[in-house]
């Protein structure tokens, strides 16, 4: 997949237009991070945009950012780590802002720094958090009292 596509579909999926992301162009996300192995093109693109000023963008942002985390390559957490602290200030900041998108974008932030630290703190389970009984007896150690 060639990296310029990538980049066009990271800017046609995270835009202002208070409408929904087109799955063609998330779906170009999840396989752009299968194809380089991370999320470097993601988070160059998104470094870009000016996601403190713009709400609809940054709902836009969270919902992408979120499909690569439960469907994208593995190594979208790692890549993503580095950013951790860049989301949880753009969390404070959209909390404080009581219109509009707002409190939405502050709860869907927080809700994917902790997505982060639970997929760090249990490497076992996939982004999707789909498994087989076999798969999450082993995660538990085949000890009921670890589930």
């Amino acid at each position: 997949m060639d990296l310029s596509k990538m980049t066009v579909s990271i800017n046609k999926a995270i835009n202002t237009q208070e409408a929904a992301v087109k799955e063609k162009h998330a779906r170009t996300c999840i396989l752009g991070t299968h194809h380089e192995r991370g999320a470097q093109t993601f988070w160059a693109a998104v470094n870009r945009l000016p996601l403190s000023s713009n709400a609809v963008l940054c709902w836009k942002f969270c919902h992408v950012f979120h499909k690569l985390l439960r469907d994208g390559h593995p190594n979208v957490l790692k890549d993503s780590l580095r950013y951790k602290n860049e989301l949880i200030d753009m969390s404070r900041m959209w909390g404080h802002l009581s219109d509009g998108y707002g409190q939405l974008c502050s709860i869907y932030l927080k809700l994917l720094n902790t997505k982060m630290d639970f997929h760090t703190k249990n490497p076992r389970f996939p982004g999707n958090l789909q498994m087989t009984d076999r798969q999450l007896d082993e995660a538990g150690e085949n000890d009921v009292n670890n589930l």
